[in-house]
């Protein structure tokens, strides 16, 4: 991996406009948030946003484990999220983009940098491990 550069970066549209990140063993249950009064979502060890909806065009995701050298202006989120197994798994509600992350212990701290807080079509995700 080369110095400032993402662990992934991918070009996709997004089924739902919503993304999930989650420890890959959790089995929480996201069903209770609601986009219209929040941005994002956390229950227990995942965690749901919502990017652009595939109907509106792709949505360009970045993840990091260290800062990008270009942060994107609107940080949407910052939240400690719990990862017993050690991988995380970013995808969309039907898995038609899924992404495993491993290299993490207990927890990670995750921020989620957007373009634009209501409709993300530019989304930067930075990993972190507790006390990093």
């Amino acid at each position: 991996m080369v110095a400032n550069s993402p662990v992934i970066s991918f070009l996709a549209k997004i089924e739902h406009g919503c993304l999930i990140l989650r420890d890959a063993g959790s089995e929480d249950d996201l069903s209770d948030w609601d986009p219209a009064s929040s941005s994002w979502y956390r229950e227990g060890s995942s965690l749901i946003f919502g990017v652009q909806a595939s109907v509106d065009g792709p949505v360009e995701c970045e993840v990091w484990k260290s800062a990008p050298p270009v942060v994107l202006p609107e940080n949407l989120f910052e939240v400690s999220l719990p990862c017993p197994s050690g991988w995380l798994v970013l995808h969309d509600p039907n898995e038609y983009a899924r992404m495993q992350f491993t290299g993490f212990r207990d927890s990670v701290i995750c921020s989620v940098m957007v373009d634009d807080p209501q409709f993300p079509s530019k989304v930067q995700i930075l990993l972190r491990g507790e006390g990093e």
